[in-house]
């Protein structure tokens, strides 16, 4: 082919996030001079990735909300595809309800990919009513997991794509923890921390009410939260209630991940429920030590002796007593990289970005196949 193969991504918001960061690392990397990536998204956020978008030569356009403006959302997503000669269109999505825009991109004549980014969703008897017809018009399925995969696809053959990352990014250097330690004046404290959203499958609330106990116990606790989101007021509302607001440290959004995961002693983690978190995979690469509720898919261990699962029925008592003995057990650990079992796993960027350029190019080249 001698053009670029031009690819548009439909996502809720680019916005810092596993499904988000999980485009962004093929983005960075791919093959700029082949492949042309450009995004349809129904919010723009502020520290959201569109400026870093543009600056790597994509477009983001905005769209009318699909559930409050429909027939607005489906023209609007019609004319762009027609308009800018899509070869590919890729719908990010956590439930089936998203099937009216790959219909509207295969009718424009795009060739339509479904990626599946989590295994389960509120909205689940819509999703099981638009299933088959997201089915229907999608060429090519994808899914972050095998459970991700029976949630969106049912009994149709999907392919797991896992979430890769930059391993040499996300190691472990104390010059990261000293730099997170000096900004947050956090030293001799002993950090615990979550990144995520505040969404309510992140389950904020119980992990505050862990981190409660944890600080009756440990009075040199400190819980460092990265994140945004509408269930934020809440959070905060909650950590005055019980008398947190010393303790715990709200960061927002932040673009180096990275040094948070070398500064956090213990990561805490009790989702409701999960595709396979990307987070998870990033803490592993910096040998960082974590407590996770066991919703979450067992694919995401990827190294020995760094993830202990608890159920969400234990209290939060438990779940206290659990992370402050996984902190004192590893408080001597050298936090090295188990490099090669997260390359064995398929988690290696470099890998990623070349499976994705060939697969991208199979696609135009076998077009009519599907």
């Amino acid at each position: 082919m001698d053009r670029k193969i031009k690819v548009l991504h439909i996502v809720g918001a680019m916005y810092p996030g596993g499904m988000e960061n999980f485009i962004m690392n093929i983005y960075e990397n791919i093959d700029k001079e082949r492949f042309q990536f450009d995004f349809a998204v129904h919010v723009v956020k502020e520290n959201g990735y569109d400026d870093k978008i543009r600056e790597l030569g994509g477009k983001v356009f905005q769209l009318p909300r699909m559930m409050s403006h429909p027939i607005q959302n489906f023209n609007k997503l019609s004319n762009i595809i027609n308009a800018e000669g899509y070869d590919i269109v890729i719908r990010h999505t956590a439930n089936s309800l998203v099937a009216p825009q790959l219909m509207v991109a295969k009718k424009a004549g795009a060739i339509t990919v479904c990626h599946s980014h989590n295994e389960t969703d509120p909205k689940k008897l819509a999703h099981f009513l638009s299933r088959p017809i997201l089915i229907k018009n999608t060429d090519v399925r994808l899914a972050c997991s095998d459970n991700a995969g029976k949630w969106m696809y049912g009994n149709k053959s999907f392919e797991v794509i896992n979430n890769a990352i930059d391993l040499n990014k996300f190691e472990f250097r104390n010059e990261y923890k000293e730099q997170i330690v000096r900004e947050f004046n956090l030293e001799g404290k002993h950090i615990y921390g979550h990144i995520a959203n505040f969404i309510a499958s992140k389950n904020h609330t119980f992990l505050i009410d862990v981190f409660a106990k944890i600080a009756e116990k440990d009075d040199k606790a400190i819980l460092i939260c990265l994140g945004e989101g509408d269930l934020k007021p809440d959070i905060q509302e909650k950590i005055k209630s019980l008398n947190l607001v010393t303790k715990v440290i709200l960061t927002g959004i932040r673009h180096d991940a990275q040094a948070f995961f070398s500064a956090f002693d213990t990561m805490i983690f009790p989702s409701l429920f999960e595709g396979l978190p990307l987070t998870l995979i990033e803490a592993q690469v910096s040998g960082l030590p974590m407590l996770i509720s066991d919703t979450i898919t067992p694919n995401v261990s990827v190294t020995d002796g760094l993830i202990t699962r608890k159920s969400l029925s234990d209290s939060a008592e438990s779940w206290a007593d659990e992370a402050i003995s996984i902190r004192n057990k590893n408080e001597q650990s050298d936090r090295s990289c188990q490099r090669e079992s997260i390359r064995s796993h398929g988690y290696d960027l470099e890998q990623l970005v070349s499976w994705y350029e060939d697969f991208l190019s199979d696609l135009v080249k076998n077009k009519g196949q599907h």
